[in-house]
């Protein structure tokens, strides 16, 4: 039987084994199913933008971020070593900070203008209070933007597994309806990705995520 691992554990594997360290360009269009031009439709223009990143793991998306002209980029995981790869492959930006916290513990009233995250919510267990502290880290007007992978209750990595915790995406936006946003989107990600041979995932031509925006009342108390 494979030994069930912690999230924590799994991603410092990942980071030790240089997993999403100079990927190809064909691996880094297949990690695009998640996010790709709906995901950068729906941040909008980050230009002058505070933005929080939850789950920048060695900094695929938030390298893009930067190039985007953000003002600042706070980037938050809480693995180790995952921050260490980030520190070293974003090392020529100045406008970057790095946090190791989890992002139900995480809280920085009205100090961002956008939090996005890219696969990183089925991994969290209180999905509540991870929403609520995202929401009050935006600043009214802001808005959020999370792609929710079509998750089952645990991931099988070859070697280990991972227990998940899946919430359908209307959850979501039932949960940050109630937490001060408005304008609740879902968008669908449809998997579009041909590898370099021409072949093509099981699941191509369906959707296999969904693109969860949300923008914070201008009502809405910091």
């Amino acid at each position: 039987m494979k030994p069930i691992i912690t999230t924590l554990e799994h991603y410092d594997r990942l980071a030790d084994m240089g997993n999403g360290l100079n990927d190809p360009p064909a691996a880094q269009e297949y990690m695009s199913r998640w996010d790709g031009p709906s995901f950068w439709k729906a941040i909008s223009d980050i230009r002058g933008k505070d933005v929080l990143e939850v789950g920048i793991g060695c900094g695929r998306i938030a390298r893009q971020l930067l190039k985007h002209g953000c003002h600042s980029l706070t980037g938050l995981d809480i693995s180790p070593k995952s921050i260490e790869v980030a520190r070293s492959q974003l090392s020529d930006f100045s406008n970057l900070n790095l946090i190791l916290e989890d992002i139900t513990e995480f809280c920085q009233p009205a100090s961002f203008d956008i939090v996005c995250s890219v696969l990183t919510f089925m991994h969290v267990e209180n999905k509540r209070k991870a929403l609520e502290n995202i929401v009050n880290c935006i600043r009214p007007g802001g808005h959020i933007v999370l792609s929710i992978d079509n998750a089952s209750d645990s991931f099988d990595f070859g070697e280990w597994m991972i227990q998940l915790h899946p919430w359908a995406p209307e959850r979501y936006a039932e949960e940050l309806n109630s937490t001060g946003c408005e304008e609740v989107e879902l968008i669908p990600l449809i998997d579009t990705w041909s590898g370099p041979g021409g072949q093509k995932m099981e699941t191509y031509g369906e959707q296999i995520a969904t693109l969860v925006k949300a923008s914070k009342t201008l009502r809405a108390n910091s």
